[in-house]
Formats: structure tokens, sequence, C-alpha cells
């Protein structure tokens, strides 16, 4: 009954939890996989207050959940902000290495994400963490494979039943805040549309690395969203 989410947890982070079962069933997990980030960003920010404090738990969490995502955001950097085709940009992307655009555009992004995170409360980290890696699943639900392999493809074809799973998982955190859980799965969702249309338009379709970007982008955006609300 454990193997799937066990898989799910060993797939996308570095906790080695083991499981087994079928590969293309684990993005029903993806938001239960974020509680086990969103958990150390909200230890963290619990008991360490200071600036130190917070880089240590970002580089804790990144280290343990996110640093394959990271991955996956330098990647599409370089591919998306090349001013070249499809075929190239898929090359550039498969590639791995760390273009300018990458470097430029993720300095920002680690500088955006430090700030909000040290300025947000440990119950916005854990929504943060959770409710971000919704839009792995938005962008599932509309966005075929770019090419026939990779990662990427390995969950294709997608069930979208997997959506609602996921979903459904993040849904206890709206004991959090009714208002905050709406505004953090809206944005999810609206930053795997954006997505979504920024890959079939540059690449005709997903990659492993556009799913990491979208987890990474769409936990930024619900960061920086969740600071405004009262």
């Amino acid at each position: 009954m454990l193997d799937e989410p066990r898989l799910a947890f060993s797939f996308l982070s570095r906790v080695p939890l083991g499981g087994k079962g079928n590969v293309k069933n684990i993005a029903r997990y993806f938001t239960l996989v974020g509680y086990g980030a969103g958990l150390i960003y909200w230890a963290g920010r619990r008991y360490l207050h200071s600036d130190l404090g917070a880089l240590l738990v970002i580089v804790t969490g990144f280290l343990l959940f996110d640093l394959f995502h990271f991955d996956g955001l330098l990647d599409t950097f370089d591919g998306f902000f090349n001013q070249v085709g499809r075929e190239k940009c898929l090359e550039i992307m498969s590639k791995g290495d760390t273009g300018p655009f990458a470097i430029f555009f993720s300095f920002f992004y680690c500088l955006a994400f430090f700030l909000a995170f040290r300025s947000s409360t440990p119950e916005t980290l854990l929504l943060v963490s959770v409710c971000g890696r919704f839009s792995m699943n938005i962008l599932l639900t509309f966005t075929q494979p770019a090419k026939p392999g990779g990662l990427g493809a390995l969950m294709s074809p997608y069930d979208n039943r997997s959506t609602v799973w996921s979903a459904a998982l993040a849904a206890p955190l709206i004991a959090v805040s009714p208002l905050h859980w709406v505004v953090s799965m809206g944005v999810a969702v609206v930053t795997g549309v954006v997505m979504s249309v920024a890959a079939r338009h540059k690449l005709g379709g997903y990659t492993g690395d556009v799913l990491g970007a979208a987890c990474l982008l769409s936990q930024l955006a619900v960061l920086i969203c969740n600071l405004y609300l009262p």
C-alpha cells in the first residue's frame, strides 16, 4: 500500500525510502512529497530565527528535496531564453551545461527565495512546499512530452486522476488558513498553466527539466504571494 508513496519520495528527493511500482503513478503523490520539504522549512523557520539559520534551512531543504528540481530550473533558463529553434533548445537543455542565462537568472531566483523565506511564517513555508508542487500536476494535465525519451516521458501517458489525488493530499492544509490555501493552490495552477503554454511554444511539450522548473517557480510565486496576504 505504501510502495508507491515511498517510490515517490525516492524518485523526487534524496530520502531513500525505497518503494516499488509504476513510476507513472508517483505524480499523484507530488504534494505528499512536499510535506517532507515543508516540515524542514517549517521547523527551521520556527526554531532558527536568524538570517544564517534561514540560509542553513534552505540549503538543507534543497539538498534533500529541491536540488533535483533546481538542476531542471537551470537547464530551463538556458533553453527558454536562448533565441533558437525547438531542436536546438532541447539540445541545450539535455547537455546540462550551465550557461549565462542559468547563472544570471538563478542568482536572482535564489536571492528572491531567501528574502521572501526569511519574511515568511512557518505555516506559510509548509503551504509553499506542498501547494507549490501541485503546479507539476497542472503542467502534466495540459501538456504532452516534448520527446519520447527522458525523465519527463516516464510520466506519460498521464492519468488526470493523479491531479485530483494530489490536490486531495494538499487539502488538509486548509486548516492552516483557508485563504492562504486557496491562494497558494490558485498560484500553483496559474504557474502550471503558464509553464505549459511556454513549454508547448518553445519545445512542443514538457521535459523533466521543465517539470522541475515549474515546481521551483511555483514555490517562489506562492511564497511571494503569501507575503501580501493578511
